[in-house]
């Protein structure tokens, strides 16, 4: 079973036309977290629309893959929130866990 271990959490308004769900990155301005652009960290709970919404900020957080990574990968947002492994974008953090394929739940030390 995959644990995550917050150390800080704040909120955000979720500006996301159709919301948000848990486990993806989310951006300083509400929507989701993408390609080129740090995000303020990882949703913490399924969010609506001009809904506050739990982001957690530091730690070990949950999060959705866009694709196969490997343990120990070096990661970024992708365009949906969800996580891949650094190219050319901001690091978010590093893989704590294997994915074969996109939308797999593994640990991310956030950074």
């Amino acid at each position: 079973m995959l644990t995550e271990q917050p150390i800080l959490i704040t909120s955000t308004k979720c500006n996301e036309i159709g919301g948000i769900p848990k486990n993806r990155f989310i951006s300083f301005s509400g929507s989701f977290g993408s390609e080129g652009q740090k995000s303020l960290g990882v949703v913490n709970a399924d969010s609506d629309q001009n809904e506050m919404t739990p982001v957690t900020v530091k730690g070990i957080a949950l999060i959705q893959s866009g694709g196969p990574i490997a343990v120990g990968n070096a990661l970024q947002a992708f365009d949906d929130g969800t996580v891949v492994p650094q190219d050319s974008g901001p690091l978010e953090g590093y893989a704590m866990d294997a994915a074969s394929a996109a939308y797999q739940l593994i640990r991310i030390v956030l950074v």
